[in-house]
């Protein structure tokens, strides 16, 4: 029996370089102490902001640079439970290390009120007598449009310190999925093959349908064992979030969240782009179920629920090739080529030398994949490899997310070191398609382009099928939440199965109970209205890869430039330095106007 080896076990190479954060656990603990003695370093500014330049910046500098250690703190803690999520160790210092900042961030909410009291010709007045007061200048103009939601200092402060508490469902959801989830092994061969989050992408593609289907059966019934739990945090999580909206006067959940009304600069995005995203994905939907069709009649049967898994892949149509990490990440540093010298040599540092990606797989270790790190910090990636091209392109993606931080944080002040989840997906999804573009030039055979091409499907799938299918399942939650109605495990399933199956066409044969446990499967419903963004990011990101490609160093350096813009402008004028108008429709059709050209050249491929 195959088991999975445990995390002191995994060779250096295959891990992270957490050192680089704190040296030692001892360490950690004294900066925790420190960032917890920092909360009374902010407080001696209330009641003073008005009384000159130089005392509202001491503040908001005080402020900031005790957060960022503060969620330096945070950021090791949660990292390491990450890798093992049944440490009990690491278990509470990420409970000690997210009360510190609650605390921090209670300590400092009388800030934002405060500055919103000072009379505007008195704030122009310091930002002209103090030049390092100047770069909050748009930081002072993203208040000013959130101040019809800003509370007083002591509800802000309440609400600050609930934080803690409200962000719990989150908490509680992770450690039920990722600590005490158990799944039943897949027999093969007079063997067991273990069924884990880390090792389930691995077994959808395995080249014996009746493991794939096996894997897909115990990892959902894994889920079902947590139904009514997990329906309760994902009700808790939904309750907060309306509660925020309504305590700071938005008309509702969606409002407050594409207002970006939890973020210091806000996002200011339209209602229009989400209703334009969600329109049109409805629309394109007769291209989804082509490509069904065209699956369907390859493998010469009905398609099951299990040979397009909404948290995965779909059954591929042919294996995919070998390709180790090492081969991998070289592959990707080639792709980049496009972005020029600077790009590629930093990325390739990271990848080799820094240590930025744990991708061994261990027991206890978290699913998924993602992008974290602060100002000062690496943009490290979480993954679990699998030697093929679905973990190329992972790793491609988290990549995306780890450059974008990199040249944000290097560029932007601390005020402007972070950016929106709206433009998150773009870099991401870009650096997909410019690899993918580049393998595709290479490929020698017919076997190997659609083994490409079905990498391509599977993201396409996940960012242009299931999360479009999530944000609309998602408003359904809060709407029903907001006139009073509950969340019940019922109710859940089959809603989401029955948005599925809407978007397969009738061309799946479909397990209901088991589909429509996918809500399970994505702790990214507990980010309020986060789904829709992965949707719009995809989009945007094949029409840059198209226009680099295309246009050459122009378009580049287009790129660059947004990645370095952070919050010092909107999202939406972020996009418009590299060339994107998310207002227009047209980003989102080109999206689907690439998926429809890979569909083509997947029924010449396969006619």
């Amino acid at each position: 029996m195959r088991t999975l080896p445990k995390r002191s076990e995994l060779p250096k190479e295959q891990t992270w370089n957490l050192e680089a954060l704190f040296p030692s656990e001892a360490e950690w603990q004294k900066a925790l102490e420190e960032a917890a003695r920092s909360v009374e370093e902010v407080k001696p500014f209330a009641g003073r902001l008005g009384e000159s330049a130089q005392v509202l910046l001491e503040a908001l500098q005080t402020y900031e640079t005790r957060m960022l250690k503060a969620m330096k703190v945070f950021q090791y803690a949660s990292l390491q439970l990450s890798t093992e999520g049944t440490n009990p160790t690491f278990t509470r210092m990420v409970g000690e290390a997210r009360t510190v900042v609650a605390q921090l961030a209670a300590a400092g909410a009388y800030l934002e009120p405060e500055i919103l009291r000072i009379p505007p010709e008195t704030l122009e007045r310091f930002l002209q007598a103090e030049p390092a007061l100047a770069v909050y200048e748009h930081y002072l103009e993203a208040l000013k449009i959130r101040k019809p939601h800003l509370r007083s200092e002591e509800v802000e402060a309440v609400l600050a310190a609930a934080s803690d508490p409200l962000g719990a469902h989150a908490a509680t959801a992770y450690a039920a999925t990722n600590a005490d989830m158990q799944f039943r092994p897949v027999e093969h061969q007079g063997r067991n093959l273990p069924v884990s989050h880390t090792t389930i992408g691995e077994l959808l593609v395995h080249p014996s349908p009746e493991v794939c289907k096996a894997a897909w059966e115990s990892y959902a019934d894994g889920h079902l064992a947590f139904k009514n739990t997990l329906a309760a945090t994902l009700q808790g999580s939904v309750k907060s979030f309306a509660f925020q909206a309504r305590t700071r006067g938005y008309k509702s959940s969606l409002e407050m969240a594409l207002a970006g009304g939890g973020r210091t600069c806000g996002d200011n995005i339209p209602r229009a782009v989400y209703d334009n995203l969600l329109a049109t994905f409805q629309a394109h939907l007769p291209i989804w179920h082509r490509f069904w069709r065209i699956r369907k009649k390859t493998l010469g049967g009905q398609l099951h629920t299990h040979d397009v898994p909404i948290y995965d892949a779909p059954a591929p149509l042919v294996p995919s090739p070998k390709i180790t990490f090492w081969e991998a990440a070289e592959t990707i540093c080639r792709g980049m080529e496009p972005l020029g010298r600077e790009y590629v040599e930093l990325m390739r540092r990271g990848l080799f030398e820094e240590r930025w990606v744990d991708w061994g797989q261990n027991q206890g270790k978290r699913a998924g994949a993602f992008s974290s790190g602060l100002k000062g910090t690496f943009p490290y990636i979480l993954m679990s490899w699998s030697d093929d091209l679905f973990s190329l392109s992972t790793l491609a993606h988290e990549l995306g997310h780890s450059m974008h931080s990199y040249f944000t944080r290097k560029t932007q002040p601390i005020v402007y070191a972070r950016y929106s989840l709206f433009i998150a997906e773009v870099a991401s999804n870009f650096n997909q398609a410019l690899v993918r573009a580049r393998l595709l030039r290479e490929a020698q055979t017919p076997e190997y382009k659609l083994a490409v091409l079905e990498e391509a499907f599977a993201n396409f799938h996940r960012y242009l099928f299931v999360m479009p299918t999530l944000a609309r399942f998602e408003q359904e939650l809060y709407a029903r939440i907001e006139k009073g109605g509950a969340l019940t495990a019922p109710y859940l399933m089959e809603r989401l199965a029955e948005l599925f199956a809407e978007g397969y066409g009738g061309e799946v044969e479909l397990d209901k109970e088991r589909l429509g446990a996918g809500w399970m499967h994505f702790s990214h419903l507990y980010s309020p209205f986060y789904v829709y963004q992965y949707a719009t990011g995809i989009a945007a990101a094949n029409a840059l890869a198209q226009d680099v490609l295309e246009q050459g160093e122009p378009a580049a350096q287009r790129y660059l430039d947004f990645l370095k813009a952070g919050d010092s402008v909107y999202p939406l004028e972020a996009l418009r330095i590299a060339g994107i108008d998310m207002h227009s429709l047209e980003p989102v059709e080109r999206g689907f106007g690439v998926l429809k050209s890979m569909v083509d050249e997947l029924e010449k491929l396969v006619g």
